[in-house]
């Protein structure tokens, strides 16, 4: 079996005392691959602020396993600022967002539009409402090539002294 590393995610340090949150991960595959040296850690995953704690998760010393997390991606087609931010999608494109998830936009042109990680606080059929405020973002937005995606973030807490925890996303790739 072999994998393709298809993002990154910024290496975090457990600690035995409180947990510790990853950068926001806009999710392309939904597989997070999580790894761990010397000392056994405790990990969470999931939308909003994961809090890991000793009944979470346990992956045991050089271990490193596979989570699988929902994803939703779609492309943008037109976006209006606000107190909170509505998200449209072309017609017929579907939204596969639940309201509670987490999302972040990519590559829209305005300043202040792209965003991490913020509340989906409802969901339509051909659109979706952030809870990000833009009502102080001005000029023509441009949603060509722009995309939203589900986003989640790690959390670890180390067993029994501080460890580097390495978060990538994967595909996993079968060969014959």
């Amino acid at each position: 079996m072999a994998i393709k590393v298809v993002q990154k995610v910024n290496r975090i340090t457990a600690n035995t005392s409180t947990h510790t949150l990853s950068d926001p991960i806009a999710l392309k595959s939904g597989y997070l691959r999580i790894s761990t040296g010397t000392t056994p850690v405790y990990v969470e995953t999931g939308i909003g602020t994961p809090v890991a704690t000793v009944n979470s998760f346990h992956l045991g010393p050089y271990g490193n396993e596979v989570l699988k997390e929902r994803i939703a991606r779609q492309s943008i087609v037109g976006i209006t600022t606000g107190t909170s931010t509505i998200v449209i999608f072309d017609n017929n494109a579907g939204n596969p967002f639940l309201s509670g998830d987490y999302a972040s936009i990519e590559n829209v042109t305005t300043a202040g539009i792209n965003t991490e990680h913020k509340l989906v606080s409802a969901v339509y059929d051909n659109y979706l409402v952030l809870s990000h405020n833009t009502s102080s973002v001005t000029g023509v937005i441009t949603a060509t090539g722009a995309s939203i995606a589900r986003s989640v973030k790690v959390s670890v807490l180390a067993a029994t002294e501080s460890q580097v925890v390495s978060i990538t996303e994967i595909v996993q790739l079968v060969t014959e």
